[in-house]
């Protein structure tokens, strides 16, 4: 049998049983019994069927031994201690290489005797039976199952579902977004026509195509946990790399993104629970003397904030401490030598520059200036923003703001000289026309008075490198929004809004770009799209 054209089948169902595996070894460390080990059995017994089916010998003989292994464990007939959990784990990291290097370009079988003989060796143990209190497995009395025998219930037709490449997703999307772009030009040239019948056809055209996009994007949008399965087993490898405790909690799982959103969002995550446990959290004796549990609490959140999704990491560590932050910066140059305090944004704006770490030494995880500029500058090519909360000696909370999809967005369009500039409706609040009396001036800066409140007054003339225009009241003025900050962007006139398809573009490395994209608008004509993160 030809397996090569099955690979790419083989390598996503075996990873779902490998996050599966990861997912119940965890819980069994945690002390969680048979639920765990009956889970891990059947996981590691469809891997072996998987890979016996396909030839791939490396998986199948090791999923053998796991599966030979885990039957003792769930017999009874084995102990859960550190020394098994640590076979188990080791098991699963080798049966991981074994999968990629089977479905790899050029395939190769992993040599798996010597792991195969420490499994071997665990599953011989010198005193059968004994449970350790740390890891004690319950075992419901063999008498106690035909008490307990489940009630037949009649068999139901389920949803039915077809696995498809995502590659046809994501060629589906752009020609969606393609279709935007003629509908909206198609649209154009109707109106200016001026005949009925085209307007009629045109809006009944548009309505189906708003009809199609939906399905699509919907049969794109995926549970964030396909991404959050993966970080348990990296936080508990980490902090056990580094000498320290840590409870992980997941919320919010369910959440849904767009598919491309998740695959693209799985670095800075990484990234951000990297740095919080090397940097934030302390190890158990320092959290002690500071009054703390000795387990610190690092959280991995995803919730729903209107037409975006916030991925937050928080943690209960040290904080970031300015006292290690400004004398760094000034040895780097980039603060005054005679600035003795930094603000929040000034410490978020310092960790983010490429290269700075208060790192005391280089290490695997850190140290070398990378990761807090990955995050910050992956965020923004994302159409996203970061924001950074701290408190010295309390914790840390980084949440990470993304549109839904990267895909398609609506917009407000504005105008600024002879250009035109999408402004993402996630981050407008309100839109007013500018008149004299609402400039005002407060604190050495220029403000736009709205109502009984004062809003800093952003020119995108100024920012984009035009001259201002004679007439400095003159203009329109959009209220953005970004976390608890807000203020009043000044354009000279809106043009209406649109949904745009979002074309992304990495800026310059170590820039502080003002745009996260480009879309082309009805008439053909290019538009970049205003990063909001980068006004306020």
């Amino acid at each position: 049998m030809d397996t090569g054209r099955y690979a790419k089948l083989f390598l996503s169902e075996s990873r779902e049983s490998l996050s599966e595996i990861n997912s119940a070894l965890l819980d069994l460390e945690r002390g969680a019994g048979d639920a765990a080990v009956a889970r891990l059995f059947r996981a590691v017994h469809t891997l072996k069927g998987m890979g016996g089916a396909m030839g791939y010998a490396s998986v199948a003989d090791l999923s053998h031994e796991l599966e030979t292994l885990l039957d003792k464990i769930r017999n009874g007939d084995l102990a859960v201690n550190r020394p098994l959990i640590d076979t188990l784990f080791a098991g699963v990291d080798a049966l991981e290489q074994a999968v990629d290097l089977a479905t790899a370009a050029t395939p190769q079988q992993l040599d798996v005797t010597k792991v195969i003989a420490r499994i071997r060796d665990a599953s011989s143990p010198e005193i059968p039976h004994a449970f350790t209190s740390e890891f004690a497995i319950a075992s419901a009395p063999k008498d106690a199952e035909a008490a307990t025998a489940p009630v037949p219930v009649p068999a139901q037709k389920g949803p039915r579902h077809v696995r498809i490449e995502a590659k046809r997703l994501d060629i589906l999307m752009n020609v969606v977004g393609e279709l935007v772009i003629a509908r909206d030009r198609i649209a154009k040239a109707a109106e200016r026509i001026g005949d009925e019948e085209l307007l009629e056809a045109t809006l009944r055209a548009s309505q189906i195509l708003a009809n199609l996009q939906n399905e699509i994007m919907t049969s794109r949008m995926v549970p964030v946990w396909q991404v959050f399965e993966r970080f348990p087993r990296v936080v508990r490898d980490t902090a056990k790399s580094l000498g320290k405790e840590v409870e992980f909690k997941i919320e919010g799982r369910d959440i849904e993104l767009d598919r491309s959103m998740v695959d693209e969002m799985g670095e800075p995550v990484l990234h951000l629970l990297r740095n919080s446990l090397d940097h934030g959290v302390e190890k158990p004796e320092e959290r002690e003397k500071a009054g703390k549990p000795r387990v610190a609490t690092l959280i991995l959140t995803a919730e729903r904030d209107r037409s975006t999704v916030l991925i937050r990491v928080t943690d209960d560590g040290r904080g970031i401490d300015a006292a290690r932050v400004l004398p760094r910066a000034k040895k780097m140059g980039l603060v005054d030598k005679e600035t003795d305090t930094l603000s929040e944004q000034e410490l978020v704006a310092l960790i983010a520059r490429p290269g700075f770490s208060t790192a005391e030494k280089v290490t695997e995880i850190s140290g070398r200036g990378v990761g807090f500029d990955i995050v910050a500058n992956r965020v923004r090519s994302l159409g996203g923003s970061l924001e950074v909360h701290t408190d010295a000696g309390l914790g840390t909370s980084v949440s990470m703001r993304l549109p839904l999809t990267l895909a398609i967005s609506r917009a407000l369009l504005a105008r600024v000289a002879t250009e035109t500039y999408a402004i993402p409706l996630t981050h407008v609040l309100e839109t007013f026309s500018l008149s004299q009396p609402m400039l005002l001036e407060s604190k050495g800066r220029q403000v736009v008075a709205i109502r009984d409140d004062l809003f800093p007054a952003i020119w995108l003339r100024e920012r984009v490198g035009l001259p201002a225009t004679a007439t400095a009241a003159s203009g329109q003025v959009v209220l953005i929004e970004l976390a608890e900050r807000k203020a009043a962007l000044i354009v000279d006139e809106f043009v209406g809004q649109q949904e745009i398809v979002v074309k992304q573009f990495d800026g310059v490395s170590g820039s502080k770009t003002l745009f996260s994209g480009a879309t082309i608008l009805g008439d053909g004509s290019p538009a970049l799209i205003v990063d909001a993160s980068s006004l306020l």
